[in-house]
């Protein structure tokens, strides 16, 4: 295990130096200033402290440059980078990619939640076991005024359960395999990140985290809601979330 940053916390009675894996969090960022305040605030008072937030503009017409330009200033642990024109979601995270220090990452959708252990749990289990390339947990599913409406929690890893999978909202991978891997495809446009998992999964050993991590906002201006279903999506060619999915003609998640 590399651990590649030492961070100083406080504790009650004492400064305790805790040798911690170094953790990226990378969110891509349009249009977002309704909800990208309380996702921000989900990463800074995360239980686990080794860790840095990596935040892209892609382009916003809105007041998301200056909220988070305005975080920026108090917290040196959250790096922003801005695009000029619109990049989309696949080159938006490969950027965030580059640029992370970290030796796992995570995502976070600048409209949703992180709760406040889930970086913790999540590097605890993808620590435990050095073979493991990616770890993933269940979610909520929570409204535009923060109400649960749902909640999911996802079949185990194992190759023959990987068309009832996709990319679940939040958990941890390791860079140097996303590198490895090509990072994420950017020739598709909403699935670039089930296209991710399944050719990581199929290659490498994954494990769930049978705990809620994650609050999912739905709203009316998902990336979901635009969307279109495999049976009918332009980029089937291309697409390896699709081929696996295919393969037993589930519905995909």
């Amino acid at each position: 295990m590399i651990f590649s940053k030492v961070t100083k916390i406080k504790t009650e009675n004492n400064i305790a130096t805790l040798n911690q894996p170094f953790v990226s969090i990378i969110m891509p960022a349009r249009n977002a200033e309704k909800y990208i305040t309380q996702a921000i605030e989900s990463f800074l008072t995360q239980t686990y402290q080794n860790k840095e937030l990596i935040i892209i503009n892609d382009a916003s017409s809105d007041n998301t440059k200056s909220i988070i330009q305005h975080y920026t200033k108090q917290h040196p642990h959250i790096i922003i980078k801005h695009h000029f024109f619109k990049r989309g979601i696949a080159k938006t995270r490969n950027k965030a990619l580059d640029l992370a220090q970290g030796e796992y990452i995570g995502h976070l959708d600048a409209d949703d939640i992180l709760q406040p252990n889930a970086i913790e749990i999540a590097t605890q289990t993808i620590t435990s076991n050095k073979e493991l390339a990616l770890v993933y947990s269940g979610y909520y599913t929570i409204n535009e005024t923060n109400n649960i409406i749902a909640k999911f929690l996802p079949p185990s890893y194992s190759i023959e359960n990987l068309p009832q999978l996709g990319w679940q909202h939040f958990g941890l991978y390791k860079k140097s395999i996303a590198i490895d891997l090509g990072k994420f495809n950017e020739n598709l446009i909403t699935c670039s990140d089930g296209d991710f998992f399944m050719r990581l999964a199929q290659k490498y050993p994954c494990q769930r985290i049978p705990k809620y991590l994650y609050n999912y906002r739905w709203h009316t201006t998902n990336i979901g809601h635009q969307r279109p279903h495999c049976n009918v999506c332009s980029k089937q060619p291309i697409c390896e979330y699709y081929k696996v999915w295919k393969k037993e003609d589930k519905t995909p998640y």
